[in-house]
């Protein structure tokens, strides 16, 4: 499946061309999946409706404004619109948003600065920035974080800049915007190594070099710093950059006396999905990033202060410092993943992957077979010697297919053709574990690797004896047999009873989805051909529910691809014999045991 990173949530277009290009599911599902996969599921009540000053940019005009003491020579327009949109409540917001998945981030971190310390610009530089520098570390995994400037503010301040004078408050700033563009940001950061910053800060030509050979990001970093109040009046509100679709950027010219900076501001969409934190204490921080120079994850947060109707009148004015960094970000490794093609919980990953719609390059998928479990190196990856396992983004290795899928899902949130695979409501998600928790501990998990100790769907295809497909240290004995076939038919039972249709949680695809189809596969091809049950998941009367299911995945061919490499090893090893031994001992022991049901 090709690459679609960063699909902006309303780019049906380029999603419909992808679906029929490469047989994906219909659009219709995917239409779904948008739905509950969009952005940042959100509790509605938390709204407030608030106008916002975006950006007009007639046709064949400049954008931007002169500074003073530059002298204006007329030839910028700077002209707003107000729109009024709902702005969230972030703070309700599931999952919390954060830096690398969101391009924004709430933090605690209490300063030891009072409120007329941030007036001290040599406070400000030497103790304040030593904070925000472990901040931003521990936020980004910085290598490096560089400080260059900060600004006060005060909503009731008049000039929206103060050219350098630390011990002056701005204006709050009340205009849709992002800090820096794709041309200004590295500009800025070359900057760092000629004149500098007005705090000092100053980089050699070898450090800009080498930052800009890597992955580097523009972070700000936003609080109040008022000592006895929350913040009321023109609090911060963010744009989800998921939202933000790349024509609505309109370049903006900054020109001071001695340089022409530039920043983008923002055309009205009705798509923009905006979030704020209300009543932010002085202990609150909030990071957001203006600039990434990684092109796949969020890398412009446009922000705005905003006057919100819910403040209690009048408002109590805003006193707050932002303070901009260069975050020298380490190089992404590419996560590893060991697959078998016939193996169930390595298959559940090979689904989320083919259905997440990541380029090849963004997982290393190997696929590995029987002999390579028992090699010494594998074994540092996974000392359970089974598939699947992962090494990490920091080359850590995981293991236990739930963890590695929980990951994964964490890892690549907001990319790829499914933002996430998280249903709309608590209810929702916690059934979604519920689902995989009863698959992993009823049916396919041994719990436990010492002799004797077997997994439930182990009863399908685990010899009673010692045989080239089993060891003996894996044979199954009669009784266990049974009960654990009749333990299948108990928890089909329960699903059957209690999935939602047409997905076993409901009107999307979940993680639920993908862990129970490749298991649903191995139950099709040995229930009927090795116990005589009836054709499970293809006759009606067995499972009707579970039928309809386990038919509407089969119209999609990623469902199918994974049930063909599934059913083409189960009957190559029909061939070699693996299941006669098992099959002469339910026909021996009918009288003794139930084998088949329904």
């Amino acid at each position: 499946m090709s690459a679609l990173h960063a699909l902006s949530v309303r780019s049906f277009s380029l999603l419909k061309r992808h679906i029929n290009n490469n047989n994906c599911l219909s659009l219709q599902l995917h239409r779904r999946m948008f739905a509950h996969n969009s952005s940042l599921l959100h509790n509605d009540n938390s709204d407030v409706l608030a106008s916002m000053h975006y950006q007009r940019a007639p046709l064949g005009r400049l954008v931007g404004r002169y500074i003073a003491p530059a002298v204006d020579k007329g030839d910028l327009l700077d002209e707003h619109e107000f729109r009024k949109v709902h702005v969230h409540d972030a703070r309700a917001s599931y999952p919390q948003p954060t830096l690398e998945k969101r391009g924004f981030e709430m933090r605690t971190c209490p300063t030891a600065l009072s409120t007329s310390e941030f007036r001290d610009p040599t406070t400000v530089n030497t103790r304040y920035y030593n904070e925000m520098e472990k901040l931003i570390r521990e936020a980004t995994g910085a290598s490096r974080v560089i400080i260059y400037d900060h600004t006060l503010r005060g909503s009731d301040a008049e000039g929206l800049n103060v050219l350098g004078d630390a011990t002056k408050a701005a204006a709050a700033v009340r205009r849709v915007h992002c800090d820096y563009s794709v041309e200004s940001a590295p500009k800025r950061l070359r900057q760092l190594a000629g004149s500098g910053s007005y705090t000092g800060t100053r980089l050699n030509e070898d450090e800009v070099k080498a930052i800009e050979e890597g992955r580097y990001a523009f972070v700000n970093v936003w609080r109040s710093i008022d000592d006895q109040h929350e913040v009321e009046e023109c609090p911060l509100a963010l744009c989800d950059p998921a939202s933000v679709n790349n024509d609505d950027f309109v370049p903006y010219r900054m020109v001071y006396d001695d340089r022409v900076g530039g920043n983008y501001a923002l055309r009205y969409s009705r798509e923009h999905l905006w979030f704020y934190y209300p009543r932010m204490n002085k202990e609150e921080c909030l990071l957001f990033k203006t600039f990434d120079s990684r092109e796949d994850v969020p890398r412009f947060v446009f922000h705005t202060a905003f006057d919100d109707p819910s403040a209690p009148v009048p408002p109590h004015p805003r006193r707050s410092i932002e303070i901009r960094a260069v975050a020298v970000l380490p190089k992404p490794q590419a996560p590893v993943f060991y697959d078998m093609k016939h193996s169930n919980n390595a298959a559940r990953i090979r689904l989320w992957l083919k259905k997440k719609g990541l380029a090849d390059s963004e997982v290393n998928r190997v696929v590995i077979k029987y002999g390579d479990l028992q090699s010494e190196d594998y074994a540092k990856v996974n000392p359970l010697k089974k598939v699947p396992a992962l090494i990490d983004a920091n080359g850590n290795a995981l293991f236990e297919s739930d963890v590695i899928l929980t990951y994964l899902e964490d890892l690549f949130r907001g990319r790829g053709v499914v933002p996430h695979f998280d249903l709309g409501s608590s209810e929702e998600r916690a059934f979604v574990r519920l689902l995989i928790r009863c698959h992993d501990l009823y049916i396919a998990s041994p719990n436990c690797t010492q002799p004797g100790f077997s997994h439930t769907q182990g009863s399908m295809y685990l010899a009673p004896f010692e045989t080239p497909f089993c060891p003996a240290w894996r044979a199954m004995d009669t009784p266990t047999r049974a009960a654990k076939i009749a333990e299948i038919h108990k928890q089909l039972s329960w699903l059957e009873a209690n999935l939602k249709g047409p997905y076993l949680a409901g009107a999307a695809i979940s993680l639920a989805d993908f862990t129970w189809f490749p298991t649903a596969v191995f139950m099709e091809f040995m229930l009927p051909r090795v116990f005589g049950w009836p054709n499970v998941f293809h006759e009606h009367d067995a499972y009707p529910r579970l039928t309809a299911w386990f038919q509407h995945l089969l119209r999609d061919d990623d469902f199918v691809a994974v049930r063909q490499d599934i059913i083409e090893h189960f009957s190559s090893t029909w061939e070699g014999g693996q299941f006669a031994p098992i099959i002469e001992e339910v026909n021996r022991t009918r009288d003794q045991y139930q084998w088949t049901f329904h």
